[in-house]
């Protein structure tokens, strides 16, 4: 079975819950941070002198980048056994430092919330600054749903294995 729904079924079998993790969140998310760091740049350049620009945005989109990356680093290798994981010791060790990578990327998207000032666009925004804030945004609520479904509903059935 290949989850490509936008909404998964957290009754999905744990394989396809892993692809659709790894296909409409991790995929998605590595594509589109590099493209809204760029886009954040040339905003922030553009709009140097403007106090209601999103000044800082692009270093924190830099940092959530690494982050996530890092992320993606320590959780794929498990994800891609998901059938070797056990509830031992070890994997035990492992899911708790995946809980600790999403709670700093949790704090990376607060950061982005305040950056943006809650996504509220600023008094003369222009169309490029309205596509970074939507996409931006969009990348935030991904990022949420991904962390949501790894937390509560993905991790706790590796503790289960048999």
């Amino acid at each position: 079975m290949t989850a490509t729904l936008e909404e998964p079924d957290v009754t999905w079998p744990t394989r396809a819950l892993v692809e659709h993790i790894q296909t409409q969140h991790h995929e998605t998310q590595h594509r589109a941070l590099p493209q809204l760091i760029t886009l954040a740049q040339r905003i922030e350049a553009e709009h140097a002198v403007d106090p209601d620009a999103p000044h800082g945005l692009t270093q924190s989109l830099c940092k959530l980048s690494a982050a996530f990356e890092n992320h993606l680093h320590n959780e794929e290798p498990m994800l891609s056994t998901v059938q070797a994981i056990g509830s031992s010791a070890e994997s035990k060790v492992r899911l708790e430092r995946l809980r600790k990578d999403h709670l700093g990327l949790e704090a990376e998207l607060d950061r982005i919330a305040a950056t943006t000032h809650g996504f509220r666009l600023p008094r003369h925004a222009d169309a490029s600054c309205s596509r970074l804030f939507a996409e931006v945004g969009q990348l935030v609520e991904d990022l949420d749903a991904q962390i949501f479904l790894e937390n509560k509903v993905l991790f706790p059935r590796f503790e289960t294995f048999p």
